[in-house]
C-alpha cells in the first residue's frame, strides 16, 4: 500500500477572465471517485490541502472549474503511480489555465479499506437522524451487503433504478458503501460528485418498510426521493411515468459510481445487438451498463404491447444467435444480469447473475436503452 498526500495547490494563471475559478478537485483511488475537493482560487492564490490517501497502485487527480449553468471546465488531469516521491508535482493547463499541485508519495501498512470504513461507522459518536432505523441492524445489513451483494433487494418498492445503482456500488466500492450509509445515516444526506442527495424530512420520520431491509430502504429511498429536481430532464430521452429515468439513471452512475463517460443509447427502433456488444465491451473494459427493458424479458407476463418498467444490471456472458445458424438456440440472445436480488445460476454465471435467454423477437420488443459508464 502507499500512501499520498496532496500538499498544495497553486494557482499560476485562472481559467475564467471574469473572476475566479471555481475549482474542484477530485480524487480517484485505484478508480474508486473520493469526496470532492471545491474552492475558488485566483492568479497567485495558493491552497492548502494536506489531505492523505491510501491506495494500492495509482491515483487519478482531476481538476475542474465549475460554470453553471454551463458544462464544467475540465482544467487538466494527472496519473500519479505508487513510486515513492518526496516532493511530487503535477501541472494542469487545459483551457488557459495553469495550475501546479505538490504532493508526495510514501510507503503505507497494509489496510483493510471495507473494514477501515466500518470501525469509522461502528465508533462514530454520531447519533442517526432516521427515526426508525438502529444503527447496529443498519451496520449488521451493511455487512451482510457486502458479504454479497445479491443481497441487494428492492422488494417490492419502485426502487428498481436505485438498486442497480447501488448493487454495482457495493459490489465494486464497497467502502465508499459504507461511508455513504455512515453519512446518510448521521446526517440525512450524502455529497456526491457534483450534487448532494438530500432526502425530504418526511421520508427521515418514515417506517421502513416490511419488504426491504435497513440498509437498502435508506439508500434506495433516499435516492428516489431526493431525485426531484436532481438531474435535469433531458428533452431527447424516452420518458415513461413512474419508471426510474434514463437520466437519473446516468445522473447516479457519475454521481455515485465515479464513472466519467456516461452514454445512454436510445434503443426504440433498431440497434439491439450493437447496443448488447456495446455493454459487453464496456464491461469487459472494468465499466457498468444497465438495461431498461420490460421484465418480461425476465419471464414476467408479457404485456399487450410492451413499454420500459425496469431496469437490471449486465453482468456479461453474452451470446448471441441473430438466426444465421441451425443450432438448437437459433435466433436467440442468452446473457446475465442483477434484477431483484435474484439468486438462479446460468452457466458460466457469478453466483446470483440472474440468467436470461430469450427469442430474439422478444428480446427486440421489450429492450428499450442502455446505459454505459467507464472511466472514459
Amino acid at each position: 500500500m502507499r500512501k499520498i498526500t496532496l500538499n498544495k495547490l497553486i494557482c499560476i494563471e485562472n481559467e475564467d477572465w471574469t473572476g475566479k475559478d471555481t475549482c474542484r478537485l477530485e480524487i480517484f483511488l485505484d478508480g474508486v471517485l473520493q469526496p470532492s475537493l471545491k474552492k475558488n482560487m485566483d492568479d497567485g492564490d495558493t491552497w492548502q490541502l494536506n489531505r492523505a490517501y491510501t491506495f494500492k497502485d495509482k491515483v487519478e487527480v482531476k481538476l475542474w472549474d465549475e460554470d453553471s449553468p454551463d458544462a464544467d471546465d475540465l482544467l487538466g488531469s494527472a496519473i500519479i503511480g505508487n513510486s515513492l516521491q518526496s516532493n511530487g508535482t503535477a501541472s494542469f493547463t487545459q483551457d488557459g489555465a495553469n495550475y501546479k499541485l505538490w504532493y508526495s508519495v510514501v510507503d503505507a501498512p497494509d489496510v483493510n479499506l471495507v473494514q477501515e470504513a466500518l470501525t469509522r461507522f461502528e465508533t462514530s459518536a454520531k447519533s442517526g437522524v432516521w427515526t426508525h432505523i438502529a444503527k447496529a441492524d443498519l451496520i449488521q445489513d451493511i455487512k451482510k451487503k457486502i458479504a454479497d451483494p445479491f443481497l441487494v433487494q428492492q422488494g417490492v418498492a419502485p426502487f428498481c433504478g436505485p438498486a442497480v445503482i447501488v448493487f454495482e456500488l457495493v459490489s465494486r466500492q464497497p467502502h465508499k458503501y459504507v461511508d455513504i450509509c455512515k453519512e446518510l445515516y448521521e446526517t440525512g444526506q450524502f455529497k456526491g460528485r457534483t450534487k448532494t442527495v438530500k432526502p425530504s424530512q418526511k421520508l427521515l420520520k418514515s417506517k421502513v418498510r416490511s419488504d426491504i431491509t435497513v440498509a437498502d430502504w435508506m439508500l434506495m429511498g433516499a435516492m428516489r426521493d431526493a431525485e426531484n429536481g436532481l438531474f435535469p430532464v433531458e428533452a431527447s430521452s424516452y420518458s415513461i411515468v413512474g419508471i426510474t429515468t434514463p437520466w437519473e439513471i446516468k445522473g447516479w452512475t457519475s454521481e455515485i459510481l465515479g464513472y466519467n463517460k456516461v452514454e445512454y443509447d436510445e434503443i426504440y427502433f433498431a440497434g439491439e445487438f450493437e447496443a448488447m456488444k456495446d455493454a459487453k465491451k464496456v464491461r469487459e473494459q472494468g465499466g457498468v451498463a444497465f438495461l431498461m427493458i420490460h421484465s418480461a424479458m425476465l419471464g414476467h407476463p408479457e404485456p399487450l404491447a410492451s413499454f420500459p418498467n425496469h431496469w437490471v444490471s449486465f453482468l456479461g456472458n453474452l451470446v448471441i444467435d441473430d438466426g444465421s445458424s441451425s443450432s438448437w438456440d437459433s435466433g436467440h440472445i442468452k446473457f446475465n444480469c442483477y434484477s431483484w436480488g435474484q439468486t438462479r445460476l446460468g452457466k458460466g454465471a457469478p453466483t446470483g447473475a440472474f440468467p436470461v435467454n430469450i427469442g430474439e423477437g422478444p428480446f427486440e420488443d421489450h429492450f428499450w436503452g442502455c446505459v454505459t459508464g467507464t472511466m472514459g
